[in-house]
Order: structure tokens, then C-alpha cells, then sequence
């Protein structure tokens, strides 16, 4: 559930352990509220495939992890829990390997406490490592027609030209949540990220 379905998305008051406990919440509940269907890449389908038979090694094959597959070896359905995860560990390496390697946790206090140009510099990090682990997962996504009008308006992207809007809108959901948990609003957000958005 998201704002425009009445959820005041309680998640962002919580305190976690870890931000990138916050990254696996946030992606979660946003894609499983945005996105109605979607096709996933041949790398996740193989990527998944590896990491279940791995799981299945450790745990004598009993399997509780919410992904199936068709008879062609693509995934027909996956539990929204599993996506997180994968963001979640792709944002924080990612992160980490930008920062030269500065743990994820250290990384978001000194971009709290840090400049504006700080928080720019993070808002346009997580925004091309949110968008590009999407295009990693997903080869098509699509909403529901009324969501993607809601969210154009929302972004002012309404004259956006390309056919990645559906992924666009995605990773700034994503990204408006991490922001606000930080202390930036999504006008701020916006004005930051408008550019590389329109590359």
C-alpha cells in the first residue's frame, strides 16, 4: 500500500537496525504496490535459479522461498520479500563500493549530518543504483494505467519522452522513501535528480 491508496506509510517511523533493513522494507511494499505485472530478466531467472539451488543444498531440500518457475525456467511468480532482498543487497554493495567502502550505516550519518551537496551527491547514487538494479531484475514492468498518471503528475513527468517511465517511476518511490527517511523532502529530491532522469 502506498499514499495515494491512504497508507501514511507507517514503515518510514520506525528505527531500524540497519539502513539497509530500510532499503529491503521500503522496496518491497513500493513494488508490490506499483507494479502489476512484470518480466524478468534471463540474469535474475538464472540468479534466482543459483541461489535456490544453493538454499536447497544448505537446507536438505526443504524450500520455503516464495519464487516459481515456468516450464521454460522463468519466473511466473515471486513473493515481494525475495525482490527487497535482492535490492537490498545490491543498493548496499553497491553503495559501498562507490563510498570505497565506508559501511552503509556510516555512509547515511554523514550524509545526514553532511552538506547539501552531501545529499545531492546521495540522492543521484541511490537513484541510478535503485534504477539500474531494476533494469537488472525487470525487462518489462507495467501499472496500473491511473497509478502511472498519478505518479507522472506526482515527479512532473509528464512530458517524459522515453518508454522506461514504469521504471523511472519505481526507483523514485523507492528513492522518495529512502529521502524522506534522511530528511529530504521530495521537492528537494526532484530538483537534484530532474537532469539525469532526462538523459
Amino acid at each position: 500500500m502506498n499514499e495515494i491508496d491512504g497508507d501514511n506509510k507507517s514503515h518510514l517511523n520506525k528505527a531500524y537496525k540497519s539502513f539497509s533493513e530500510l532499503v529491503y522494507v521500503v522496496s518491497a511494499k513500493e513494488l508490490e504496490f506499483f507494479i502489476t505485472k512484470g518480466e524478468f530478466t534471463s540474469y535474475f531467472n538464472n540468479r534466482m535459479k543459483k541461489i535456490l539451488s544453493e538454499i536447497n543444498e544448505e537446507k536438505n531440500g526443504i524450500l520455503d522461498v516464495g519464487v516459481f518457475f515456468n516450464t521454460k525456467g522463468e519466473i511466473t511468480l515471486i513473493d515481494a520479500e525475495t525482490l527487497g532482498k535482492f535490492i537490498e543487497d545490491n543498493y548496499a554493495l553497491k553503495m559501498v563500493e562507490y563510498y570505497k567502502n565506508t559501511s552503509l550505516n556510516r555512509i547515511i550519518r554523514e550524509v545526514v549530518n553532511g552538506s547539501e551537496k552531501a545529499k545531492g551527491d546521495f540522492i543521484l547514487i541511490s537513484y541510478s543504483i535503485l534504477y539500474d538494479t531494476l533494469n537488472e531484475l525487470y525487462k518489462t514492468i507495467s501499472c496500473k494505467k491511473s497509478s502511472l498518471i498519478i505518479y507522472k503528475n506526482r515527479y512532473a513527468l509528464d512530458d517524459y519522452p522515453n518508454d522506461d517511465c514504469t521504471m523511472v517511476i519505481a526507483a523514485l518511490l523507492i528513492l522518495e522513501d529512502l529521502c524522506k527517511y534522511i530528511g529530504v523532502n521530495r521537492y528537494k529530491m526532484m530538483k537534484q535528480i530532474k537532469e539525469k532522469i532526462y538523459k
